[in-house]
């Protein structure tokens, strides 16, 4: 027989910060997006027991960490998540904005990893590392946020990040930092202990 796991499923649904219409990630029969309307869906999902949102990332898209910050005082039990960029933005930052996210929403920020990305965007937020490279940023970047998460002083030097009494003040609301998401592409996984994974 097999064995059934008791965890539930946790139904996100999609914060269009690009537009919304039949074709996502284009603008053909898009409509735009404003404040009001992003509220609209917010507070529909929560009404309707969606765990989350996932708010997209990327040059095409309203910036995903403001939009939380936006739409969090909106609702009530809707999770938003939210990427981090290894590589665009350092360890000590990431988790600065996600401890006060994670606060001013009462323990409703998720965090999604996203290590990739469209190489031609990539060029263009300055970064140009090849994508082995960009994994061993994402281990160095994780290696330095998770301790930072869990109330250390940490000082680390790594092939790609170096950090000396990195530290964060204001802790978060979750218990170690809001939980980590992965979206892989099915032949490259990544695997980290405690983290969750959802396609994207």
């Amino acid at each position: 027989m097999a064995d059934v796991s008791n965890e539930s499923i946790n139904v996100f649904w999609f914060l269009p910060t690009h537009g919304d219409g039949r074709y996502l990630g284009t603008t053909e029969g898009g409509r735009p997006v404003d404040l009001g309307y992003l509220q609209q869906i917010a507070l529909a999902a929560d009404n309707l027991g969606f765990y989350g949102v996932l708010i997209p990332t990327g040059k095409s898209c309203e910036d995903a960490w403001l939009v939380a910050a936006a739409l969090a005082p909106v609702t009530r039990r809707l999770r938003y998540l939210v990427a981090v960029r290894p590589g665009l933005q350092p360890p000590t930052l990431a988790a600065r904005m996600a401890t006060t996210l994670d606060r001013l929403s009462e323990g409703r920020l998720l965090i999604n990893v996203v290590t990739g990305g469209d190489p031609v965007e990539n060029r263009g937020d300055g970064i140009f590392l090849e994508h082995r490279e960009r994994y061993e940023v994402t281990k160095e970047f994780l290696d330095v946020y998770r301790r930072l998460m869990r109330g250390e002083k940490v000082d680390y030097e790594g092939q790609h990040i170096r950090v000396e009494g990195a530290e964060v003040l204001f802790p978060p609301v979750q218990e170690k930092g809001p939980p980590l998401y992965f979206g892989v592409h099915p032949t490259r996984l990544l695997m980290l202990p405690q983290s969750r994974s959802i396609p994207i």
